[in-house]
């Protein structure tokens, strides 16, 4: 377990970085590292596999050129307008330029299926052995493209459903990045079926990712709770779920999941309901017809990982707020604005959640309840089992209403259209079944 703990110290660090090209000789010997990675994953390395080394600077203008786009800025100033209105990121914030500060700081490698190419930063190659452990891990993707073709798997998939299919592919990515590790050392091997390997490798993944490298006092440590964890639930939860399927099966249980992907970062949190077949509600959420002459900006799938989130942003609890987002069952969320107006706080968001069972939805709306106070600046007007009402010091009206397993969350509706939009927010919702 020593030999496990050690190395799982150094998984989802960031090299430091100083200038260094001790990458030379590993980039050398590649192709023989790639064949080695492809026996271990016992996926077919069928071409190889091109490469190339940026440093820090380099990686910025590549990360700021690939957002440049119209549809990237655009689906960057929607992430950010939703953040912000849901008070996840502080008011004013810059998102994109907060997203490309954390990228640059954060990426050690990347492999993108577009040009089917690995990336290296040039700081990892301080450590040879993290240098090493990157290649296996990007070489990996690599296998993985060629085996399943990435860009089918996550093309078009975004929000909940996104997150949850790169939490397969990044926990593939960690799980062989152990293994690669381990095989290197006499006599050792991983024992997925001793599920305390998994546990302790996951913990010390956790206390790595709170405080690694440049980013112990750089952007990724003063970035948004919510931002953060967006980032890091592939790695860890990621790892968690394809151990989990180790622990039953060989590579081929991770095989069987690229062609059936879990739907939801329930199942990737619970793998058991992933093998169990417990897929999530499809909740459709219309805009209101009172609010027919607003535009909407998002419109995306929180997820059981969105509402833990979003709990622990405004102060909950960590050990509430997972309790509270246990028993998810589907949602859909909407954040609407008036045509001409980028302001977050002018803007009106809505959810609808629902949930396996009516205790599930009252723990949840007890816990949006106190996540809302947070929120909202202002005074409680309403408050009875079913549905508590703030007024905000800007006239707004926001509020938390349970009907049986379900949940809905408005906040800052116009006072002129409140009652209309607490009706209707009923009215314009279906949610299909569980399977």
């Amino acid at each position: 377990m020593g030999k496990l703990a050690a190395l799982a110290a150094l998984l989802l660090t960031i090299a430091p970085a100083r200038a260094d090209d001790n990458l030379s000789a590993l980039l050398a010997k590649i192709d023989a590292v790639a064949k080695e990675v492809s026996k271990l994953r016992g996926l077919p390395l069928k071409k190889p596999i091109p490469n190339d080394v940026v440093d820090k600077d380099e990686l910025r203008e590549r990360i700021i050129k690939q957002s440049s786009d119209a549809k990237s800025q655009a689906d960057i100033a929607a992430q950010g307008l939703a953040y912000a209105r849901w008070g996840e990121i502080p008011r004013g914030t810059d998102y994109g330029a907060l997203v490309i500060e954390l990228l640059t700081v954060q990426i050690a490698g990347s492999s993108a299926p577009e040009t089917k190419k690995l990336t290296i930063s040039r700081s990892a190659g301080d450590d040879p052995t993290w240098a090493e452990m990157v290649v296996s891990h990007e070489l990996d993707h690599g296998l993985q493209d060629q085996a399943f073709d990435l860009h089918k798997l996550l093309d078009g998939f975004d929000g909940d459903a996104g997150t949850a299919r790169h939490a397969l592919v990044e926990g593939d990515g960690i799980a062989l990045m152990i293994e690669y590790v381990i095989s290197h050392q006499k006599g050792a091997h991983v024992d997925w079926s001793n599920p305390e390997v998994a546990s302790a490798i996951d913990k010390m993944m956790e206390q790595s990712a709170a405080c690694s490298g440049e980013s112990c006092s750089g952007a990724f440590e003063r970035a948004p709770l919510a931002i953060r964890e967006q980032m890091i639930f592939p790695y860890r939860a990621g790892f968690r779920f394809v151990a989990a399927l180790r622990h039953r099966q060989s590579w081929a249980a991770v095989d069987a999941a690229y062609k059936k992907p879990p739907r939801s970062t329930e199942q990737v949190i619970h793998p058991e309901r992933y093998l169990a077949g417990d897929e999530p509600m499809t909740v459709k959420l219309d805009a209101p017809p009172s609010l027919a002459d607003w535009t909407v900006g998002t419109q995306l799938v929180w997820g059981e990982l969105g509402f833990d989130v979003f709990l622990r942003s405004h102060g909950v609890d960590t050990g509430v707020a997972a309790q509270a987002a246990a028993g998810w069952g589907g949602d859909r969320t909407l954040v609407l604005t008036r045509p001409g107006d980028p302001d977050p706080q002018h803007a009106i968001a809505i959810a609808r959640l629902d949930w396996d069972s009516e205790a599930d939805a009252i723990e949840a709306a007890e816990a949006a309840t106190r996540a809302i106070d947070d929120l909202v600046a202002g005074a409680t007007i309403e408050r009875t089992d079913t549905r508590t009402r703030w007024i905000g010091f800007d006239g707004q009206v926001s509020w938390v209403e349970r009907k049986g397993p379900a949940i809905a969350i408005v906040v800052g509706a116009p006072p002129s259209l409140a009652d209309a939009v607490a009706k209707e927010v009923w009215q314009k919702v279906s949610a299909g079944r569980r399977r």
